[in-house]
């Protein structure tokens, strides 16, 4: 684990070199380059974050992971040779957080909920970066996923690649997030609206879950506890909007790389005839995943998520009417 000091000093080391970039403009092929030559010169820097463990990632590390990974997948691409390793480190980065249950986008822990909060968001954030790159590779450079692992790629590069069936079952985790987040955001707003109505019983519970115990004394009057319960469900409000948008776009992203993949005949083949699955069914046994789960995206309602969800429905639409054809 890379010391607190070490981690500050490559923050702002960062930091700087991006802000005097300024990569938020239209990218500039000399752009570009001067920032891929900055990342073959900070080989080990990168490769030291890359490496981090984020099942207990504090929030400094978290940053700086995202930092890197944002700057990886917006100017790697145009990289023509991995001689340093940072797409299978990217791709093993993928591995290990698609995987991962719907938990690491929406728990809350009494106490702690505020840290929780931003951690939710952080890591939301860190796999948009991710599917972003990895759509820019399937649509730009033509890259083309396996179905599934099978034990012949055990330590091949080709085993670090997500498969398209991490990326259904990722999209599934994605379907709990989105409905926790939106369930939570919807019944907070009403408690807010309601707030005068609650019991004191019922603002004490929410300052325990959602408030900072340094600022609420029990033996405040209903009054200020109220504003104060107030206060945190609206900051949880907004941690919720920004999470629902981000895994609305990670979502979206995913639909577009396995239409992707169900648009070009060449991929369908593939699938149509991976063993991998243990039957050369293997098409319909991976549509038969698939539809339950855009199914479920196509249910999510735009009352409770705050956004409209027309062009993301258009897309859940079509590529299970595509399933549908392939069954």
């Amino acid at each position: 684990m890379v010391l607190h000091d070490t981690k500050s000093s490559n923050h702002m080391h960062l930091m700087d070199y991006v802000l005097s970039r300024n990569c938020s403009a239209p990218v500039k092929n000399k752009i570009v380059r001067e920032i891929i030559d900055f990342i073959k010169g900070h080989q080990m820097l990168f490769d030291q974050i890359l490496q981090e463990g984020l099942l207990d990632a504090d929030e400094l590390t978290m940053e700086l992971v995202n930092i890197v990974v944002g700057i990886l997948c917006k100017v790697w691409p145009y990289e023509e040779s991995d001689e340093y390793g940072f797409i299978q480190g990217l791709f093993g980065m993928m591995r290990a957080l698609f995987c991962r249950d719907p938990d690491i986008f929406t728990s809350i822990q009494s106490g702690q909920s505020e840290i929780q909060q931003k951690a939710d968001v952080s890591i939301s954030h860190l796999c948009f970066n991710l599917s972003s790159y990895l759509y820019f590779l399937v649509t730009k450079k033509s890259l083309k996923l396996q179905v599934s692992d099978s034990p012949a790629d055990y330590r091949t590069a080709a085993s670090q690649q997500p498969t398209l069936a991490l990326l259904v079952s990722f999209l599934g985790s994605l379907s709990t997030a989105l409905e926790r987040a939106a369930e939570e955001k919807y019944l907070l707003l009403h408690k807010i609206k309601d707030i005068n109505e609650l019991s004191r019983q019922e603002v004490d519970e929410i300052i325990n879950v959602y408030g900072s115990q340094d600022c609420a004394s029990s033996s405040e009057n209903i009054q200020k506890r109220r504003y104060i319960a107030m206060v945190s469900m609206c900051r949880v409000v907004g941690q919720r909007s920004r999470l629902i948008m981000l895994l609305l776009l990670l979502a979206q992203n995913l639909m577009n790389i396995i239409l992707g993949h169900f648009q070009d005949s060449h991929s369908m083949k593939v699938i149509a005839y991976d063993t991998r699955l243990g039957t050369k069914e293997g098409l319909h046994s991976f549509c038969g995943e698939l539809i339950p789960v855009l199914e479920r995206l196509e249910l999510l309602s735009e009352e409770k998520t705050g956004h409209s969800l027309r062009v993301f429905r258009r897309l859940a639409r079509s590529l299970k009417e595509l399933s549908i054809q392939k069954l």
